[in-house]
């Protein structure tokens, strides 16, 4: 190989998969999903033209090249990752840009009060804030993406933040004006309203699957304080986080038993292991 550019990197994946002894568990240690380990390490064989790892059992291990290649190069990865960290403790100044994307229905709900704590914290470091209806995938090590959807992100990071607990909720007025909603089949047959075009609920009673809601929304609204603000104003029935509809006195919470699956909240960003202090910075604040 004329460069050793591009190589780096599998070159460590493979050192911690022979030391950890599975895909799996290297996986893990480094956050990283399982799927970008194994796809690392084939292109790594690829490039070399060799077969480094084999299955014995259900553990994996080195082919006798791949002991050799193991045994050359493991000192020499743990050289540069010590390197590394001598270098960044050198300074405890965590300055420079992060461009942070956030879906706009919830910028104001959830994470406002963390970038304002973020710039406070952190006054040397520049934001670059994009609230987005399209999440668009972090391309550099400089940004982040906080997002409830994390399909066709594989070969990202996706580091869990916040859960948002929901619950069913309509306004005193609907429900003085329409027929009493006492069971799921007249929640279903209810006055819907929702933040995306999601076409159904699926409803848990004491962490079990009991049924599905099918939607039919009469209103669509990307915002999730404009949707609580018109379920307060008695225009129907809406899924709503549970902190959000308390701050509503108007709001009354429908069959309190059931409620949908909690949304998982995640900090998106590209997978290296040596993100830049300004992004690390963001993890503190969870």
């Amino acid at each position: 190989m004329d460069s050793i550019f591009g190589y780096i990197d599998d070159v460590y994946l493979f050192c911690k998969v022979v030391e950890e002894g599975s895909v799996l568990r290297a996986a893990a240690s480094l956050g990283l999903p399982q799927s970008t380990v194994s796809r690392r390490i084939t292109s790594l064989e690829s490039k070399l033209g060799l077969r480094l790892l084999e299955k014995r059992g259900r553990e994996l291990a080195p082919t006798e090249l791949g002991q050799m290649a193991f045994e050359q190069l493991s000192s020499g990865i743990e050289q540069v990752e010590i390197g590394l960290n001598n270098i960044t403790e050198k300074t405890d100044l965590v300055a420079g840009h992060v461009r942070l994307a956030v879906p706009h229905s919830f910028y104001h709900a959830f994470i406002a009060p963390v970038v304002e704590e973020y710039l406070k914290s952190y006054p040397k470091v520049h934001v670059d804030l994009a609230l987005n209806h399209d999440q668009a995938k972090p391309k550099t090590d400089r940004e982040l993406l906080i997002t409830f959807d994390t399909s066709e992100m594989d070969e990202l990071i996706a580091r869990p933040l916040f859960t948002a607990k929901h619950g069913f909720f309509a306004s005193k007025e609907y429900l003085s004006s329409n027929p009493i909603i006492d069971d799921l089949e007249r929640l279903k047959r209810a006055d819907w309203l929702t933040i995306d075009d999601s076409r159904e609920i699926v409803v848990y009673q004491q962490g079990k699957e009991v049924d599905t809601i099918n939607l039919k929304p009469r209103l669509i609204v990307n915002d999730i304080q404009a949707l609580v603000d018109s379920v307060g104003r008695g225009l129907g029935v809406a899924s709503l986080p549970l902190r959000h509809a308390a701050s509503n006195s108007n709001l009354i919470h429908i069959l309190p038993e059931y409620y949908r699956s909690d949304r998982q909240a995640f900090l998106v960003y590209k997978d290296r292991k040596y993100q830049p202090k300004a992004v690390k910075a963001w993890w503190k604040l969870y």
